[in-house]
């Protein structure tokens, strides 16, 4: 944070020009009040006093760029003594100011401010959007200094809002800007925190090798600048735990150990002592070549006790979770726990989210069942807020980014490529969608041509099986009409002649005679009527209307009788059957057919109905039995059914099925009579 205020420090030394003069004596007693004011010499009080008693004749003067020129001071004055909350309403004037006279440098300057104020009150979407509108400003004014400085802000924002890409192209323009810059001091401490920050990116993406080459490019940079010891020092350490990260343990403890040579680094130094002291620990931990347990367990130790009397929470919290994890590979849980558990309190209180992360996995490792289960749980949720937290943030990056004119630029370059992509879809699409409807058209010309053949094959069932009864009728006729001629011309004519015989024996006066003959005449005369009777009965053709209720009785008989199952059939006969399509009769056969199958199969039943009734212009078919019944919310399962639902829809009818268990099974089909 240091290093930033330096930068915007350098970006606020006043530029003092009067555009307009009211009072030339004012305007140089106004002058002479900044100076005092910018003279590090006399007390910060004063110099304050004297940047106020400055704005308070410049707005007695009334001259615009005058009262900005005294408002920057005072904002100057903000910035080195960190008053945060007054940088605001100073740097809102001075905006509104700049913006009037159109002064577009000073423009920048205020914007530039409020973005610095809304980075160090932690409102990073605020800050990033005044950022991007200095950086524009400056831009257009050829400030690449200021620019630069302001990418590195920006590049900032995106990398502590997990934006890295963003970050690394940010930070690279802005590299790319200063290497045209002349070389100074303020130029390669700039170029140094860009490398570093882009060498910290990297590592997130776990880009490694990329990772290593910028921190090695900070390094240089550090070198080329006078008292920068510890710039050096920050980035050799980077160095380290990179290699380490990396899985190369040699090269991270051979750096590590190299750092440590300075033997008054853990009193100059103590937060870097305890950082590279743990993380030589954990690559002699995590190197399979090692096996000094005595010394790591010294190191680790000696870094706790340094950070927590120095009261470094980072550094302890690093120790603590690095020396969890040790105690843990040697299957002490208990004590690992008690470590990870401090470091996951200390990674909340830091907010350090990628620490939390850590440690809750590790939690979940030593703990078992549902504690274990809970710490994998909250790690998932912590890991989905990051990332949606992320997404927004980028999308907000992106919407800010838009108003620049570099981003303009790119925008036209993916609007182009989303258009050759959409045309590509749309055109993939219409192929796609072509295939599917001739597809779906050779689909339904085969169901279609299915549903035909099928009619077609019932209706030739159906005629065959009213072929195969007519046949069966006639020939039942032809048998009765043999067997009424045999009994009428045979039987019949023989019993005449023989009463005839008998009547001609009356002429024997005999009383028993009479008495024997007359029996012999009567019954005669009975028997007679009797062969005469069945005779008629015979030659009746009763048989004319026997055509679909009599296939429906021999279902109903045939299936029944053949499992030994009592049966009733009730057939209205005011059922014009001839007025009843084919399709409708073998939809009601099958129907029928199906419904007894489910009765012979799963009713258990000992007693089964059928009826077809004629009531309110509507054929009733119903099938009963006694059965075990059924739970009717699982018959939606069964094939027959859905069968039966099929047939009842293709002739427009309605199903009702009523069933209880232990109580039989009512099936109910309604179709129009017409």
């Amino acid at each position: 944070m240091k290093r930033l205020l330096l930068l915007l420090l350098f970006l606020l030394l006043p530029v003092f020009g009067f555009s307009q003069f009211k009072d030339a004596k004012m305007v140089d007693s106004i002058y002479g009040l900044h100076k005092l004011a910018r003279t590090a010499s006399y007390p910060m009080p004063e110099r304050f006093e004297f940047a106020r008693k400055a704005i308070e004749l410049s707005r007695l003067e009334k001259v615009d760029s005058i009262v900005l020129s005294s408002n920057r001071v005072l904002s100057f004055l903000f910035l080195i003594n960190r008053d945060i909350d007054s940088i605001y309403p100073i740097n809102k004037e001075n905006l509104m100011l700049a913006s009037r006279i159109k002064d577009s440098l000073r423009m920048a300057y205020a914007t530039n401010n409020l973005g610095y104020y809304f980075q160090e009150t932690n409102v990073l979407d605020s800050s990033y959007f005044y950022y991007v509108k200095a950086r524009k400003l400056y831009q257009s004014q050829g400030a690449l200094n200021n620019e630069a400085s302001v990418l590195h802000n920006i590049a900032v924002i995106q990398e502590r809002e997990r934006d890295f890409m963003g970050s690394e192209i940010s930070a690279i323009r802005a590299i790319e800007i200063l290497k045209t810059l002349p070389p100074s001091d303020s130029v390669y401490d700039l170029l140094w925190s860009l490398h570093n920050l882009v060498g910290i990116v990297a590592e997130q993406l776990e880009r490694f090798d990329t990772a290593i080459d910028y921190h090695s490019r900070a390094l240089d940079y550090a070198k080329k600048m006078k008292q920068s010891e510890s710039l050096r020092l920050y980035t050799q350490t980077n160095l380290a735990i990179l290699f380490r990260r990396k899985g190369n343990f040699k090269e991270a403890k051979s750096r590590f150990r190299a750092i440590l040579k300075n033997t008054t680094l853990k009193y100059e130094d103590p937060s870097t002592y305890s950082l590279v002291l743990s993380g030589l620990a954990y690559s002699e931990f995590l190197d399979p070549n090692n096996a000094n347990d005595s010394e790591i367990q010294t190191r680790f130790k000696e870094s706790m006790e340094v950070a927590e009397d120095s009261g470094f929470l980072m550094e302890l919290m690093y120790a603590s979770r690095y020396y969890g994890e040790y105690l843990m590979s040697k299957g002490n849980k208990d004590s690992a726990l008690v470590y990870i558990n401090k470091a996951h309190e200390l990674a909340k209180s830091q907010n350090a989210n990628e620490s939390i992360l850590r440690t809750l996995l590790l939690k979940a490792k030593i703990e078992e069942g549902g504690q274990s289960k809970n710490y994998l749980l909250e790690h998932i949720q912590l890991n989905d807020s990051l990332v949606l937290k992320e997404r927004l943030i980028r999308n907000k990056f992106a919407r800010i980014d838009y108003e620049t004119d570099v981003i303009k630029k790119e925008k036209e370059i993916i609007s182009k490529q989303r258009l050759w992509l959409l045309l590509i879809s749309a055109i993939l699409f219409i192929t796609l969608l072509f295939v599917y409807t001739i597809k779906t058209h050779r689909s339904r010309k085969r169901e279609l041509e299915m549903v035909r053949t099928q009619q077609e094959a019932n209706e030739e069932i159906y005629n065959l099986m009213l072929s195969q009864q007519k046949q069966l009728h006639e020939a039942k006729e032809q048998e009765k009409k043999r067997i009424s001629q045999e009994l009428h011309d045979g039987i019949l004519g023989r019993l005449f002649g023989t009463r005839l015989s008998l009547d001609s024996l009356n002429l024997n006066k005999s009383d028993d005679a009479i008495q024997s003959r007359s029996t012999y005449i009567e019954e005669l005369k009975s028997i007679e009527d009797d062969i005469r009777k069945v005779s008629h009965d015979l030659n009746t053709d009763f048989i004319s209307q026997a055509k679909f209720t009599d296939i429906i009785e021999s279902l109903v008989s045939t299936q029944a009788s053949a499992i030994g199952l009592k049966h009733s059939i009730i057939i209205d006969d005011n059922i014009n059957w001839d007025q009843i399509s084919n399709k409708t009769k073998i939809h009601l056969y099958r129907i029928t057919q199906e419904s007894l199958q489910n009765v012979f199969k799963h009713a258990e039943a000992s007693e089964v109905s059928v009826s077809m009734v004629l009531q309110n212009k509507n054929i009733i078919l119903e099938i009963k039995d006694d059965g075990i019944g059924f739970n009717d919310s699982k018959t939606k399962k069964g094939i027959g059914l859905k069968n039966i639902r099929d047939r009842v829809n293709e002739i427009k009818g309605d199903l009702r099925l009523d069933s209880e268990i232990n109580s039989g099974t009512r099936v109910v089909i309604t179709i129009p009579y017409r």
